[in-house]
C-alpha cells in the first residue's frame, strides 16, 4: 500500500475501530437495558479484537497490520499481552463462537473489570504507536475522529461513513443522500 492508501485505511478503519471501542466502554459502564448491554459488549468485542489483531499483525494477507505501517513509525513496540490473554479467550468462547464452552456461569463471563483491563491496553497501544509515527505521517492522520464525546447526533439505519463535524464553513447534509438537512 502506498503512504496516501495507508493515512486513508488509518484515519478510516483503525480510528473508527478506536472511536466504537471508547464509545461503547463509555456507555457499558451506565446503566443500561439487559439486550442494549448485550448489543454493546458485542460491539466492544469486535472492535478490541480487530485492534488486538491489528496491533499483534494477525490475519490474512488481505488484513491490514501494523506492521505495514513499519516504514512510517520509529520504536513502537507493543506491550506484553498476558494480561488480556485471558479475557480474549473468555471473549472468544462467549461471543465469537457458539461452542460448547461457552460460558453459563456469571462469575467465568467477561466482567466490566475485564472490559476495562483489555480497553487499557488497547488505548495505550494505540497511543504509542501514534505518537512513534514519523511527524509528517502523524499529520495526515485525523485523531479526532476517535474522538466520542462530539460525535453528531444523526440519525441513521444502515451502514454510513464518517459525518463531518458541523461547522460555520461546512454544510449538514443527509446521512446517505447528500441532500441539505
Amino acid at each position: 500500500m502506498t503512504e496516501q492508501e495507508l493515512v486513508e485505511y488509518f484515519n478510516e478503519h483503525i480510528l473508527y475501530e478506536l472511536l466504537m471501542l471508547r464509545y461503547v466502554k463509555l456507555r457499558l459502564t451506565e446503566g443500561q437495558t439487559q439486550i442494549l448491554w448485550n448489543s454493546l459488549f458485542a460491539t466492544f468485542n469486535v472492535s478490541a479484537r480487530n485492534l488486538y489483531e491489528f496491533l499483534n499483525n494477525k490475519g490474512t494477507n488481505n488484513e491490514v497490520k501494523v506492521h505495514d505501517y513499519k516504514d512510517y513509525y520509529g520504536a513502537f513496540g507493543r506491550s506484553g499481552i498476558s494480561d488480556i490473554t485471558g479475557t480474549l479467550q473468555l471473549i472468544n468462547e462467549q461471543c465469537f463462537h457458539l461452542g460448547k464452552k461457552r460460558p453459563k456461569a456469571v462469575a467465568r463471563k467477561v466482567n466490566i473489570t475485564r472490559i476495562e483491563t483489555l480497553f487499557d491496553w488497547a488505548e495505550k497501544n494505540m497511543a504509542e504507536l501514534i505518537s512513534n509515527f514519523e511527524e509528517d505521517f502523524r499529520q495526515k492522520l485525523k485523531v479526532e475522529r476517535a474522538d466520542p464525546t462530539p460525535q453528531p447526533n444523526v440519525i441513521t439505519t444502515g451502514p454510513t461513513g464518517y459525518v463531518e463535524r458541523p461547522q460555520a464553513t461546512n454544510h449538514v447534509f443527509g446521512v446517505g443522500d447528500g441532500s441539505k438537512t
